[in-house]
């Protein structure tokens, strides 16, 4: 792999840190500081960050989430802090709500140790809550309500969730888990008082707005928090995830992507995907987040000129989606009445998807402002990757290379480092990493934890300066006629056509070929493109035995709630090589 790079922030000369995990964390080496040497490319690059950020980060990860809230209550009470449309709080305001709730939630019952579900839209008491349940003890489990009945009974059972946060709108699904949560006091409406439970976030104003820990106090590597995966490719897994995890994370990304004090930060993933980071970097810097609960590209478009945004978010189908609703920088445009004005933008973070060349660069010139792709995962406590976000250093159609804090490999079937260029598996490690693994799935920590790695399942390929590509899923690689197919490649060429919208590549059985590649596309309205008329364009363009056998026209191809794409929905529904879903 040639010899790691050392990555070095001004000021900050290299040195031991403190041992991130808990006794016993599996990573063997101790964890480094950012001056010290990353495996995985072969330059330096120095990562420029402004003497108050670098204050501000010292020491960080040895905080708490709510020891860096009372800091930065502390140190501005009056700045403000979380800003949505229907309310905003300053920092002292957040801190004194956030000690209202922890202590509502020991008053009706929840103890230290406890994991609590929240099963609310995106509102402000998300957050509340996430600080609220690190403040007295408990474990904030985020619950992805759109699942079905058995995925949420199972999530609840593995977890050993004790009570939940609702919403009226969740009582259908609630009532299919009473069985669950013997005790309604430890249901606790956001939005008033509620049918199915005895407690209402209301009776917080009836709370002391300063709390006194008692017996139990958390450290740094006390678990705060069930991280969950997606499950776009099974069963959701919850990653144990303590506060230093968080805050390496955050402490990392502000210093590796140029994240600042002055920044207005706007996560536009789901609730239940990640919700630390609608906040992590925030909370360390004292800087701004709003909180929105739309998905409505005008309503967004619209709340970044009202805000003044700076920074967001999103998988690059969303960004795509804003530029209907977005006034160009030219000043062009037949309505610009009805366009917002996002100038405040400077960093549009996108990821949950490739972004090829052409994309990042149509971005950029439509905003105005630096298209920024990233990669990470539950595990990683969030972004591990980026290309970027300086113009000059990275390469069009990367993933990206590692931020400071982490190491990346490339290993083959036999766990053996791959010379650059070769696809292998990606493995991570790094204080960040939940190396303390799923709870209650011991089987899948066991595959997904080795040796202080973590293993991604992600195919890649990594290059002399350390660019990781991402190729395929380890599980979506197709062997057809014996020789490796990797989806993303055909959903690429396919992607390029001007009529396709959207595509996804999956595995199909054919009796006499084996295993085929099946296509599903989306076109723009008014397509009279044929599947021989797509096969004849990738024909061109791909080898042979590349070509979509089965090619299938939908409606639109469909999406998980964060953004990807739903690749079970899609292999739920048997191939059908006669699917045409368009109009006409």
């Amino acid at each position: 792999m040639g010899a790691p790079m050392t990555r070095t922030l001004p000021g900050r000369p290299g040195r031991r840190s403190t041992p991130c995990g808990p006794p016993g964390c599996p990573v063997t080496d101790p964890c480094r500081s950012r001056g010290e040497r990353l495996v995985g490319a072969t330059t330096e690059v120095p990562m420029e960050v402004d003497d108050p950020t670098t204050a501000l980060l010292d020491g960080a990860t040895e905080l708490t989430l709510h020891d860096a809230l009372a800091r930065a209550a502390a140190r501005q009470p009056d700045a403000p802090a979380l800003l949505s449309d229907e309310r905003q709080l300053t920092w002292a305001e957040l801190d004194a709500e956030v000690n209202r709730v922890a202590n509502l939630m020991r008053a009706v019952g929840f103890a230290p140790g406890d994991v609590v579900g929240f099963m609310i839209n995106k509102r402000p008491e998300v957050v509340i809550g996430f600080l609220a349940c690190c403040r007295m003890g408990a474990v904030f489990a985020p619950v992805n309500y759109k699942l079905n009945l058995d995925r949420v009974r199972d999530q609840f059972q593995t977890a050993g969730i004790a009570g939940v946060f609702t919403e009226k709108a969740r009582d259908r699904l609630l009532e299919g888990l009473l069985p669950l949560l013997p005790n309604p006091r430890l249901i606790v409406y956001v939005d008033g008082p509620g049918r199915l439970g005895e407690s209402h976030y209301g009776m917080a104003d009836d709370q002391p707005s300063t709390f006194d820990p008692g017996d139990f106090e958390a450290t740094p590597d006390t678990i705060c928090y069930l991280n969950y995966t997606s499950g776009s490719t099974g069963r959701p897994k919850g990653a144990q995830t303590t506060h230093r995890n968080i805050q390496h994370n955050a402490v990392d990304t502000i210093a590796g992507l140029g994240f600042r004090a002055d920044d207005v930060f706007l996560g536009m993933f789901s609730v239940f995907a990640h919700p630390h980071e609608l906040f992590h970097r925030s909370l360390l810097l004292g800087s701004p987040f709003v909180i929105l609960d739309s998905m409505n590209p005008r309503v967004i478009a619209e709340a970044v000129e009202r805000f003044g945004v700076t920074w967001m978010m999103a998988v690059p189908s969303f960004y795509e989606m804003m530029l209907d609703w977005v006034r160009p920088r030219d000043g062009s445009g037949s309505q610009p009445g009805h366009l917002a004005d996002v100038s405040s933008l400077r960093i549009l973070e996108s990821g949950g998807a490739y972004v090829g060349a052409e994309t990042l660069t149509r971005m950029e010139e439509a905003f105005g402002c630096t298209f920024l792709p990233v990669w990470g995962c539950t595990e990683a406590t969030g972004v591990g990757l980026a290309n970027g976000p300086d113009p000059a250093a990275r390469k069009l159609g990367a993933t990206g290379r590692p931020i400071p804090g982490y190491e990346f490999r490339v290993v083959d079937d036999k766990g053996r480092d791959l010379p650059p260029g070769e696809v292998g598996e990606l493995l991570m490690r790094g204080p960040a990493v939940t190396t303390r693994g799923y709870i209650n799935q011991p089987e899948e920590t066991v595959a997904a934890f080795v040796d202080g790695w973590y293993h991604t399942q992600d195919l890649c390929t990594m290059d002399e300066d350390g660019f990781v590509r991402f190729v395929s899923r380890k599980s979506e690689m197709l062997k057809i006629g014996g020789i490796r197919v990797y989806p993303l490649e055909i959903e690429a060429v396919i992607k390029e056509h001007p009529d396709v919208v959207d595509v996804v590549v999956v595995r199909a059985e054919e009796r006499v070929r084996g295993e085929v590649a099946r296509a599903i596309v989306s076109t723009v309205p008014g397509s009279g493109l044929t599947v021989r008329g797509l096969q004849s364009y990738c024909r061109g363009r791909l080898a042979v035995y590349k070509v979509p056998r089965i090619v299938e026209f939908w409606q639109e191809v469909p999406k998980l709630p964060n953004g990807k794409i739903d690749k079970q929905a899609v292999l739920r529904t048997p191939p059908d090589p006669t699917r045409d879903e368009r109009e006409g």
